[in-house]
C-alpha cells in the first residue's frame, strides 16, 4: 500500500481521501476508513518531506490542542472516568485540520466543491422525496441517510453554505441548482437551528461577495409564503414562542446546564455525562425528562467539560473568524474563494449551533473540520 502511495505522490493522495472523506462524511464508516488511509498517505509524505514548508492551521490547530487537553483532564475528573474516557479517541479526528491545511489547497478545492454539490443533490433530493413521501410532520421528519434530521439539515447546511459561496464567488451559475434543492430540503426539514444559520450564513457571504445578496430575504420569505406549505410558516413562527414545547425546554436545560456548571465549573460532569446527570439538575416542570445533550453548544461544551474548554471553543471561533475576516481583502481567487467558503460556512454551523449541539457530531465534524483546516491553510500562506 505504501509503494503505492509513493508512486501516486502521498500529499496527493491525502489530499482525494480526505476530500472523499469530507464529501462522503454523511457515511460515517466509510469516512472513517477514508479519514485513516488519509492518515497513514500524510504521514508517508511527511517522512518523504512532501510537506516540509506547507500551512498547518494553526489559527485553528492551536484553540484545538487546548481543547482536546482540557477535554483529557475533564474525562479524568469525570463523574464517571471509565465511561467518559471512550469518548476522547473521537479528538484524533482533530489531525484532519493540520493534513488539510497542507494538502486541500486552492488547486484542489474545485474536485472537494465539486463532489460536494454532488452529495448535496444527492441528499436534498433524498429529503425531498421522503417529505412526499411522508415525512411531513413534527413526528416524522426528513432524514435522508443519516440517523437524524438534526445532522441531516446541519449536514446541508453546511454544504449549501460551501457550494453556494463558490459558485458566486467564482462564477459557477450551474452550482446553484443544488443550493436551491438543498435550500428547499432544509426549509421541508422544519429545522430551526439550521434556518438561523442559513440566514447569518447568507448574511456573511453578502458583506463578502455583493449586498444585493440580501434580497434573497424577502424573496425566500416570500416563497415560503406562497410556494411552501402552511406548516412550515407555522414552524418558523413558533420560533419565538417560548412557551412552545421546544422551545420552553430549551430554556430549561439552560437551567439544568447553569446548576451543572454551578456544581463542576473546571472540568464540567465529563464527556458523555450530560445524559446520565441531567436528571439531577433537571427543573422540575421541563417537558422532558432526560436528554442527550443540551441543545447549544457553549452550553454543553462548559457543562460537560468544563469553563476552560468553552473558553477554547470560544477562543477557536474567535481566531478563526476574525483571521478569515481580515485576509479576505489581500487574498485572490480561488484563494479568497477557499477562506471565504470556509468562514461562511463556519459561521452558519456555529449560529445553528447556538440551538443545538452540532459541535461533536461526527458526520458534521467530519465535513466541517476539514474545511477549517483548507481556509485556515490558505490564511497562513497570506500571512509574512
Amino acid at each position: 500500500m505504501f509503494n503505492r502511495v509513493r508512486r501516486a505522490g502521498a500529499d496527493a493522495v491525502a489530499a482525494v481521501l480526505m476530500g472523499v472523506a469530507a464529501v462522503m462524511s454523511y457515511r460515517i464508516g466509510l469516512a472513517n476508513f477514508l479519514l485513516l488511509g488519509a492518515g497513514a498517505a500524510a504521514w508517508v509524505a511527511w517522512r518523504q518531506g512532501l510537506l516540509h514548508g506547507r500551512p498547518t492551521g494553526r489559527n485553528v490547530t492551536r484553540p484545538l490542542a487546548v481543547f482536546a487537553g482540557l477535554t483529557m483532564i475533564s474525562a479524568v475528573a469525570a463523574v464517571d472516568p471509565l465511561g467518559s474516557l471512550q469518548e476522547v479517541p473521537r479528538l484524533l479526528v482533530f489531525l484532519t485540520v493540520p493534513v488539510a491545511a497542507a494538502v486541500l489547497d486552492e488547486r484542489r478545492w474545485p474536485l472537494l466543491v465539486g463532489g460536494l454539490a454532488f452529495s448535496l443533490t444527492l441528499l436534498g433530493l433524498w429529503g425531498i422525496l421522503e417529505y412526499a413521501g411522508g415525512a411531513n410532520h413534527l413526528d416524522d421528519r426528513i432524514h435522508g441517510p443519516l440517523s437524524h434530521y438534526m445532522t441531516y439539515s446541519g449536514w446541508v447546511l453546511v454544504a449549501v453554505l460551501v457550494v453556494g459561496t463558490h459558485a458566486l464567488l467564482e462564477r459557477r451559475p450551474l452550482l446553484l441548482v443544488p443550493v436551491v434543492v438543498g435550500v428547499v430540503a432544509l426549509l421541508l426539514s422544519y429545522t430551526r437551528n439550521a434556518w438561523v444559520g442559513l440566514a447569518l450564513g447568507v448574511l456573511v457571504l453578502a458583506a463578502v461577495w455583493r449586498r444585493r445578496l440580501l434580497l434573497v430575504y424577502p424573496l425566500l420569505a416570500l416563497a415560503v409564503w406562497f410556494l411552501f406549505p402552511r406548516s412550515v410558516v407555522d414552524r418558523a413562527v413558533s420560533t419565538f414562542d417560548l412557551t412552545q414545547h421546544a422551545n420552553y425546554d430549551r430554556l430549561c436545560m439552560a437551567a439544568a446546564a447553569g446548576k451543572m456548571i454551578q456544581d463542576h465549573p473546571w472540568t464540567g460532569v465529563g464527556p458523555g455525562m450530560v445524559k446520565r446527570t441531567y436528571p439531577l439538575y433537571r427543573v422540575d416542570d421541563a417537558p422532558t425528562w432526560s436528554v442527550s445533550h443540551l441543545h447549544n453548544n457553549p452550553l454543553q461544551i462548559a457543562a460537560e467539560r468544563g469553563l476552560p474548554a468553552l473558553a477554547a471553543y470560544v477562543w477557536l471561533v474567535a481566531s478563526f473568524t476574525s483571521g478569515a475576516w481580515r485576509a479576505l481583502p489581500s487574498l485572490a481567487p480561488p484563494r479568497r474563494t477557499v477562506v471565504a467558503a470556509g468562514l461562511v460556512a463556519f459561521v452558519g454551523i456555529t449560529a445553528a449551533g447556538l440551538f443545538e449541539y452540532n459541535f461533536w457530531d461526527a458526520e458534521i465534524f467530519y465535513l466541517t473540520l476539514p474545511l477549517l483546516g483548507a481556509a485556515a491553510g490558505r490564511i497562513e500562506e497570506a500571512q509574512p
